[in-house]
């Protein structure tokens, strides 16, 4: 034990000797109170800035994928469009050479229709792939976890010897990140 220089005209110690022993002792319940209060506002903000970088995480997601699906849907118009032109020229060409009313006909066209359902059979499967690729791809941002549980755990083995850890794993319990409803 350290020594402890007392006042002798009081009997009472130093205000130096007062503080080295409460150094010694460790914090106050007000002081561990004060410091799980503000260890419970940063859980609080963690979880608030968790919750904040999974929305924005999955509106660009979203995004994503609604791009995705616009340039899916023009490209199919446009493959539409293009067999429509082809089979109109196809009916024009038969029309001049007096073969518009003939078995003929039907044929060609089911031909470009079977032509056009492959494109657009194509078309899907290259864009599926794509959307895959967004989905494997996907890599979310969040706040770092681990770091704010190193820094609680180290604070709270620090307060009153130890003493501070029932009041750490609580709070270590309201951290929210990845689970359900939160």
């Amino acid at each position: 034990m350290a020594y402890i220089p007392v006042n002798p005209l009081s009997g009472l110690r130093s205000e130096a000797a007062e503080a080295q022993l409460r150094a010694q002792i460790g914090p106050t319940q007000q002081q561990i109170g004060q410091i799980t209060g503000g260890l419970g506002s940063l859980v609080q903000n963690y979880n608030q800035a968790y919750q904040q970088a999974r929305s924005a995480n999955e509106a660009r997601y979203n995004q994503m994928l609604q791009i995705a699906n616009q340039t899916t849907n023009q490209q199919a118009a446009d493959v539409r469009s293009s067999y429509g032109q082809q089979q109109a020229n196809m009916m024009q060409g038969l029309a001049r050479t007096g073969m518009a009313n003939t078995t003929v006909a039907p044929t060609m066209q089911m031909g470009i229709q079977r032509e056009q359902q492959s494109s657009l059979n194509r078309l899907a499967d290259t864009m599926q792939q794509t959307k895959l690729g967004i989905m494997e791809r996907r890599t979310d941002a969040y706040p770092d976890q681990g770091g704010l549980m190193q820094a609680i755990q180290s604070i709270g083995g620090g307060i009153g010897g130890g003493q501070g850890m029932a009041a750490i794993a609580q709070l270590l319990s309201r951290i929210t990140q990845g689970q359900q409803g939160a």
